[in-house]
Order: C-alpha cells, then sequence, then structure tokens
C-alpha cells in the first residue's frame, strides 16, 4: 500500500495550498485566453480532485482522471453533493478517451508522468481526441526549467488537521541523464490521532526542459503555445524572469 490509497492522508500532505486561489487563477486563465465558451473541464491526474467545489460554484461540470481507485472513491464521496455531479474516470494518462468532448483540461503540480517521447505523443494525441479547436490545456510545475535536484529536494513539510498530522520529505535523483529520467523518493510519516504510519514511495519521471517542450508543440499540428508564467501570476512572464518558481504553462488546440 501506498500513500496513494489513503487519499484523506494525500490530502493532508498538500493542504498548505491555496485551492480557492488556484481555482480562481484557473477560472481567469479560461476567460483570458480560450477561443471558446468553457462549461466542462477536464483535470488528468486528478487524485482527490481539491478544486471540484470551488470551480463547480463557477459553473464548471467537472471530469477528473486517474489510476488510483481509491482516490477516485475518495473524491466521488467528498463531492457527492456538489450538482451537476462531477464526473471521475479510472485510467491511464498516457492512453484515456472520453465519452464527451471537454472544453478545457489542467494537471496539476507536476503530475504529468510521461517517460519517453512516445508516451508524450499518445497522452497528446488523447487530449487532441477529447478538447475541441480553440480549447486550452494548463499545465502546472510540468516543465523543468531549472535542474530538477533544485526543487526543494530534502525539505520536509508538515502539515495537520482533524488530529492527523502529515510529514513529508521529497529526495530527488538523477537515474539516467541522457533519457532525462529521475526519480523521486516521498517518505510520509502519519499520526493519526497516535496510530503511526510510514510510506515510502520510488516514482520515475522525464523531465521536460522548454526549449524540448517549445519544439514538441511546434511540431503538433494540433496545438499551439500560448505562453508561460511563474509562481501563478500572469504579470510574471517568464520570458524576462531570472529565476523560476511554480511555473505554469498554457497550450491552445489549434483549429484544423
Amino acid at each position: 500500500m501506498t500513500i496513494y490509497d489513503y487519499p484523506e492522508y494525500y490530502e493532508i500532505a498538500f493542504s498548505f495550498r491555496d485551492i480557492p486561489r488556484e481555482a480562481r487563477f484557473v477560472d481567469s486563465c479560461i476567460k483570458r485566453f480560450s477561443d471558446i465558451p468553457v462549461t466542462r473541464i477536464f483535470e488528468v491526474g486528478c487524485g482527490p480532485a481539491p478544486h471540484v467545489s470551488e470551480l463547480a460554484r463557477m459553473g464548471y461540470q467537472y471530469t477528473g482522471l486517474d489510476n488510483n481507485r481509491n482516490m477516485l472513491d475518495y473524491a466521488i464521496y467528498k463531492n457527492r453533493d456538489i450538482n451537476p455531479s462531477p464526473e471521475f474516470i479510472e485510467g491511464d494518462m498516457v492512453k484515456f478517451d472520453l465519452a464527451r468532448k471537454v472544453d478545457f483540461a489542467f494537471v496539476m503540480l507536476g503530475s504529468l508522468y510521461l517517460n519517453s517521447l512516445e508516451e508524450m505523443n499518445s497522452h497528446f494525441d488523447s487530449l487532441s481526441r477529447v478538447l475541441p479547436s480553440g480549447g486550452l490545456y494548463f499545465l502546472d510545475w510540468c516543465i523543468q526549467f531549472s535542474d530538477p535536484l533544485d526543487h526543494g529536494a530534502g525539505n520536509v513539510v508538515d502539515s495537520d488537521r482533524d488530529g492527523i498530522s502529515v510529514e513529508s520529505r521529497f529526495d530527488i535523483k538523477i537515474v539516467d541523464p541522457t533519457s532525462q529520467m529521475y526519480e523521486e523518493i516521498w517518505t510520509v510519516n502519519v499520526n493519526d490521532n497516535g496510530r503511526r504510519r510510514k510510506f515510502k514511495m520510488t516514482e520515475y519521471n522525464r523531465a521536460i526542459f522548454p526549449q524540448e517542450f517549445l519544439l514538441f508543440v511546434e511540431n503538433r499540428p494540433d496545438f499551439e503555445f500560448v505562453g508561460w508564467w511563474k509562481e501563478w501570476d500572469l504579470s510574471k512572464p517568464i520570458e524576462t524572469a531570472s529565476e523560476v518558481t511554480r511555473p505554469i504553462a498554457l497550450i491552445k488546440r489549434t483549429r484544423t
């Protein structure tokens, strides 16, 4: 079992996030950059889907994709009173399909796990099928503007809620520089009202660097680059930044 099988612990580990602010920022990007009206939004790697209630209040209908059944069941239960009901799909982000198209897609906290160029193309092929021309894809922390080893490796984050304390530590190790592969070692210590648990997960990911990402998008006929910014602030374009923290990128489905 991993912490992904304990969604409440996972949610507490990331409770430092300002979810209302993030939802407002997503809404501002839609209003400013989308070429189409947005009703249905789609989250890749949704986990416990923390933004659902905020986005629903803004009038968006939500669909989330994740490969962990426990996460999806937790998200379904947590959002059971939202109308219209959000949709949750168990599946792989590398290759997926949806019963109906969505108007906007997003992925949060670097949760884009694509470990080869073939997997990247498969992911964007899938996205191209479900996102109509003019729709946006919002990527949070998925492009590496610095060495992955610089991303807070070794930092310890403590979070508490309802008598449950969660201590998280991330360590990063380069596995294969040639293929841009690195491993993330996530160690989590939980004190659940006196009951202690420890989780240690090792995940492999491929770094996507800025010029590679631009070239990848340029070589696809179905997407175009819109822009990228740091710190979730549209007044801080990355092109003028000397140091990049919490980068977001926007691309758009082209009219083919």
